[in-house]
C-alpha cells in the first residue's frame, strides 16, 4: 500500500512538473501566471550617486499591488515586497512573498530604494494617500505607479523623482565689474535655500500622484562650508559652494503648485523671490521672515586690506546675512519660478556690480557714482575805467 501511494505521489509530481518552468526549495513557481516587474527609472538617482537604470540595480525597489481595490501583493506585514536585480532580471528577495494573477486587473505602487520606511493604506480607492514614505531627503527616493494592469510577463514600473535638486553653487567675480575694480572681497561662510523643506512624507495617491506633508519645525536645504569657508577677489574670482556632480546630496521637496502636478509631483506651492522689494510685503516686511523663497549667504563683505578696511557686510569678529534671488537669469526664457521635481540646478551667481540684499530687500552695495547736473556759467564784468 505505501508503495503504491509512493508511485502516486512520484507520478502527480512528474505531471505537475510538466506544467512549471522552475523548481525550487520553496516549492513550484509557474513563472508564466507569477507577478513580476520591470523597472524603468527616469534618469533614476540612487542612494550614493545620481544613477542610471543599470546602477539602480545595485539596490532593492518595494512594491504593493491592489485587487479589487484591497492589498493584494504584501508582506506579512503589509508592508513592500522587495524586488532585486538577479543576473538579467528584477526578482523576489524572497520568493515565498511571490504572488500570482488573480482573475481581473491590479494596480501596483513602488518605490526606490526599499526600507521599512513606507506604509500602505489597505484600500486604494479613496482620496488618501496609498503610499507614505518618510524622509529626510538624505537620498534620492522614486517612485512608480502602474494601474489596472493585466496579466502579463512582466510589469513596467516607471520611476520618477519625488524631490528636486541643487547640483552646484559658484559665485564668479566678472573682471569688468565694479567689485572687481574697486578690489572688494566676499568670504562665505553658510549657505541656506530659505522657505524651501527637506523633511517629512512623500504620499502617493491612487493615480501615482505625489505631494508633500512637511515636517514642523521645517527643516530647510542648508548647507555649512567646511573650513574657513570660500572667499572671492580679485585674484580668486570664482569660489565653488556647492559641487554635488553625482553625489546624491542637497535634495529638496519641489516648489511648484501644490494642486497641479508637474513631472507627477505637487510640490509645496512656496513662491520664489523675484528680487523686488514690494514683492516682500508692506512696510516693515523682511525676506527672513517671509515664506519666500531664495538664497541665504551667511558671509562678509570688504573693502581695502588691515587697517583700511571697511566693512559693507559684517566685521572682524562677525558674519552677516545677504539674500539672492534665484529666479532671474541672463537669458530672459529660461528664467525659473520653481523648483521642479526630477530637475537638478546648477547656479552661477555673478556678483558683477552688487553682492545681493539685505533683509529688506534693498541692495547692499550701491556705488556712490556722479554726473554732472551743471556747470556755473561765468559772469561778465566788463569794466570802463576812465583816468
Amino acid at each position: 500500500m505505501m508503495k503504491k501511494n509512493f508511485l502516486f505521489a512520484f507520478a502527480a509530481l512528474i505531471a505537475v512538473s510538466s506544467c512549471t518552468s522552475e523548481i525550487n526549495e520553496e516549492g513550484f513557481v509557474d513563472k508564466a501566471n507569477s507577478i513580476s516587474f520591470n523597472a524603468y527609472s527616469n534618469k533614476s538617482r540612487a542612494v550614493t550617486d545620481d544613477v542610471t537604470s543599470e546602477n539602480m540595480k545595485g539596490d532593492m525597489f518595494g512594491v504593493v499591488g491592489y485587487y479589487t481595490n484591497k492589498l493584494y501583493l504584501y508582506t506579512n506585514t503589509n508592508k513592500a515586497v522587495a524586488q532585486k536585480w538577479d543576473v538579467n532580471s528584477w526578482e523576489y528577495d524572497k520568493i515565498g512573498e511571490l504572488k500570482f494573477w488573480p482573475n481581473g486587473t491590479m494596480d501596483f505602487y513602488a518605490y526606490f530604494p526599499h526600507s521599512d520606511d513606507a506604509t500602505f493604506a489597505t484600500t486604494n480607492n479613496s482620496s488618501e494617500a496609498v503610499m507614505t514614505i518618510s524622509t529626510t531627503c538624505a537620498h534620492d527616493v522614486l517612485f512608480a505607479y502602474a494601474g489596472n494592469q493585466s496579466k502579463q510577463t512582466r510589469v513596467p514600473l516607471n520611476f520618477y523623482h519625488a524631490f528636486a535638486k541643487i547640483k552646484g553653487l559658484v559665485i564668479e567675480m566678472p573682471t569688468e565689474g565694479n567689485l572687481f575694480k574697486s578690489n572688494c572681497q566676499v568670504k562665505v561662510q553658510n549657505v541656506e535655500f530659505i522657505n524651501t523643506s527637506t523633511s517629512g512624507d512623500i504620499k502617493v495617491d491612487n493615480g501615482g500622484v505625489a505631494s508633500y506633508s512637511v515636517t514642523s519645525p521645517n527643516a530647510t536645504l542648508k548647507r555649512n562650508l567646511t573650513g574657513s569657508g570660500v572667499t572671492i577677489n580679485n585674484s580668486s574670482t570664482t569660489g565653488t559652494l556647492i559641487n554635488n556632480d553625482d553625489k546624491a546630496k542637497d535634495y529638496l521637496f519641489a516648489t511648484n503648485s501644490s494642486t497641479t502636478p508637474t513631472n507627477f509631483v505637487k510640490g509645496t506651492g512656496k513662491t520664489m523671490w523675484n528680487g523686488i522689494k514690494a514683492s516682500i510685503g508692506g512696510e516693515g516686511a523682511k525676506l527672513s521672515t517671509s515664506e519666500l523663497v531664495c538664497l541665504k549667504l551667511t558671509c562678509k563683505v570688504w573693502n581695502g586690506a588691515n587697517d583700511n578696511k571697511y566693512y559693507y557686510v559684517g566685521d572682524d569678529d562677525n558674519y552677516g546675512e545677504i539674500y539672492i534671488p534665484l529666479t532671474k537669469t541672463d537669458a530672459t526664457p529660461n528664467d525659473v519660478t520653481t523648483f521642479d521635481a526630477g530637475k537638478r540646478y546648477t547656479y552661477t551667481i555673478k556678483m558683477k556690480d552688487n553682492v545681493g540684499f539685505d533683509d529688506n530687500g534693498d541692495p547692499i552695495l550701491t556705488p556712490i557714482l556722479f554726473y554732472v547736473e551743471s556747470v556755473a556759467d561765468w559772469t561778465d564784468v566788463n569794466v570802463t575805467i576812465t583816468l
